[in-house]
């Protein structure tokens, strides 16, 4: 019964935030002595990748295994008045086709960025928290794997209005890390 109830929380919070996506982009006026409201100034950084892209990847589930290609058709949006970058992910891995969904935003309090990344494959909420430095975009958190904790970092990198990488590490420990994932994203 638990297993249920999570599934409705997370089913709950997707509905939710696709419900807000489709809300008109605005901003709230901030009064005195009232929190910052809206889109935070550092989700501007990520902008450039509002759009539809092509994706060409590679992946491999260990270190020992042999890389497989994949592709797939990728679109950026900034939803919730701007405040959230949301991206939507179609492709075949594995013979298999894949839909996924990110939302990434900033949070002023934590001053991290955050990321939930949601697909058909794990049926799972992945949740990341990172930095943007140097033009490098870092994300990591902790996954399960057949019922394993591992770890996941992500990095996005040369980041430009008409390209970028993206690469997918994981560790099982936390100090031995492999790249399970590398890909370039190419604007149409």
């Amino acid at each position: 019964m638990k297993l249920r109830g999570k599934s409705l929380l997370v089913l709950a919070i997707v509905v939710l935030m696709t419900t807000i996506a489709s809300a008109q982009e605005s901003t709230m006026p901030v009064g005195e002595g009232m929190p910052n409201f809206g889109p935070p100034e550092e989700i501007k950084q990520m902008a450039v990748m509002v759009g539809d892209w092509h994706y060409a990847g590679q992946m491999k589930m260990s270190p020992e295994a042999d890389w497989t290609n994949h592709e797939a058709e990728v679109s950026y949006s900034l939803v919730c008045g701007g405040a959230v970058l949301q991206m939507t992910f179609t492709g075949m891995m594995m013979g298999m086709e894949m839909q996924g969904l990110s939302l990434v935003t900033f949070d002023r309090e934590t001053k991290m960025w955050q990321q939930i990344w949601v697909d058909n494959f794990a049926a799972r909420m992945s949740m990341y928290t990172g930095t943007f430095k140097d033009g490098k975009w870092s994300m990591g958190g902790e996954d399960l794997m057949d019922g394993q904790k591992m770890f996941t970092r992500t990095t996005t990198y040369d980041i430009t209005d008409k390209e970028f990488k993206w690469i997918m590490e994981n560790s099982m420990d936390g100090e031995n890390w492999f790249i399970s994932m590398r890909g370039i994203y190419i604007k149409k």
